[in-house]
């Protein structure tokens, strides 16, 4: 910490040229620079650009390798950028493997980088992006992530990072793989402490491989993640970062091919002709202490549907004294939590806003997708929310309008399933505002739900 101390009295005496594409924040987001670990033959330097007419801040904090970053002995860093300016920041965590924790209170971009040096200190060879991890490019818990490329031999060594996105423990499963299939390491289930980077130096050589080339590194974690390789040439004194890849695909298509579907037209008002119908009038539960909770199962004619649309009013009562925490906004399922159209959280103050939902049918729920959008909701507002559910459609999208009938969020995802299927007896489950139970779901007093509205589109 000393060092981020150091390096912050005279961040304003330097100054840099962004090298890649930047990583662009907006207000009170948090993103996390995956290795900041300097040494004789390297710095990791990082470039922070205002692109604004106007100053901008950000706090700057570095975690320990092998730390709970949610426990801060000292405080995170409060700077400025000038409107316009472009700093520069090294010695970010002088000689420890740490990650450095970067939130906004502006909008600003960040780039990250390694920069060789030889033992005069003078730049030699080229520059490494180093990876800033947010929102964005994070892994979601229940995924598998691949890191190829790692190597051992006389002249090159691979370490692993793996960072922990969540403010709990969280359980990743590891395998280790070779080019030809072989299993060097079938799995490892390790937990890793709430927000905190875990380096393993020279992990070949940990799994026992004294020699050899082309082996890929499998991790996938109960909450959100991310992982890289990191490989050094010892003789160059050059190190390679290897950002981690995944098997879900592009939705990009070559022309001709496989047009994606176009835009679904938008959910009717009222009940029109052809759809199947089911409402709560009016305000159907108003959050208290003593009755916190509301949730009820609704009756759902048989068959098989292609899309379902969800329509209700909520009235932000008022943000728990620990704003940070989940709020609910809605549960919404197939009678039994495994079959989820949607679990929808809002977050305030005190942490990245955001508003997320998780989804998907016949998955547990540590591995159903979480869809994450950065939205302040706003003590006293009331929203129309629409969630709409298009299994046929490939698509979901979550949005929320302010009581001046402007739309604030839109958050879209991608369903599990094409189908939606309802057998005799099975119906809608839905539920709004937490029970109080846990700590991390507290009740929401003051909060109102009215006018649930539910739209099925038979097949």
């Amino acid at each position: 910490m000393k060092s981020l101390v150091r390096s912050a009295a005279r961040a304003t005496a330097l100054a840099a040229l962004a090298v890649a594409l930047p990583v662009a924040l907006s207000a009170q987001d948090t993103s996390y620079v995956l290795i900041a670990h300097d040494d004789d033959a390297k710095e990791v330097l990082l470039s922070v650009h205002n692109p604004t007419d106007e100053s901008q801040s950000f706090e700057i904090l570095a975690i320990a390798a092998g730390a709970d970053g949610t426990e801060r002995p000292e405080p995170a860093i409060t700077t400025s950028v000038l409107p316009g300016r472009t700093k520069q920041y090294a010695d970010l965590a002088g000689d420890e493997h740490s990650m450095v924790e970067l939130v906004t209170n502006g909008e600003l971009t960040f780039q990250a980088y390694t920069m060789s040096t030889d033992a005069n200190g003078k730049r030699v060879g080229l520059r490494e992006q180093v990876p800033i991890v947010d929102s964005t490019n994070m892994i979601p818990g229940g995924t598998w992530a691949f890191v190829g490329g790692i190597r051992r031999d006389s002249r090159d060594r691979s370490d692993y990072a793996i960072l922990n996105l969540s403010h709990k423990t969280n359980t990743c499963e590891h395998r280790v793989r070779s080019h030809d299939g072989h299993w060097v390491l079938n799995s490892r289930i390790l937990e890793h402490l709430p927000l905190s980077l875990t380096y393993v130096a020279d992990v070949l050589n940990a799994v026992g491989i004294k020699l050899g080339d082309h082996y890929t590194i499998s991790t996938n974690c109960a909450d959100n993640f991310y992982v890289a390789g990191l490989v050094a040439d010892d003789e160059a004194d050059r190190l390679t970062v290897l950002q981690p890849a995944r098997s879900d695909g592009s939705a990009l298509r070559r022309p001709g091919y496989d047009e994606p579907p176009p835009e679904p037209e938008p959910p009717p008002d009222g009940c029109t002709s052809g759809w199947v119908c089911v409402d709560l009038e009016g305000a159907f539960h108003r959050a208290t202490n003593a009755r916190p909770s509301f949730e009820t199962r609704l009756n759902t004619p048989p068959g098989t549907y292609r899309r379902v649309v969800f329509h209700f009013k909520v009235h932000h009562g008022g943000w728990n004294r620990v704003s940070s925490r989940n709020q609910n906004l809605f549960w919404l399922a197939r009678e039994k939590h495994v079959d989820l159209f949607g679990f929808g959280i809002a977050k305030g103050p005190g942490g990245p806003a955001q508003v997320f939902y998780r989804t998907d049918w016949g998955v547990t729920h540590v591995n159903k997708q979480r869809v994450v959008k950065h939205h302040l909701m706003q003590p006293g507002e009331t929203y129309d929310v629409m969630f709409d559910f298009d299994a046929a459609g490939g698509r979901i999208v979550l949005t929320l309008t302010n009581s001046s009938g402007v739309e604030v969020m839109r958050s879209v995802g991608r369903p599990n399933i094409s189908r939606i299927p309802f057998a005799p007896g099975q119906r809608i489950a839905v539920g709004f505002g937490f029970r109080g139970e846990y700590e991390t779901e507290p009740a929401q007093p003051g909060w109102v739900w009215s006018d649930l509205h539910i739209e099925l589109l038979p097949q």
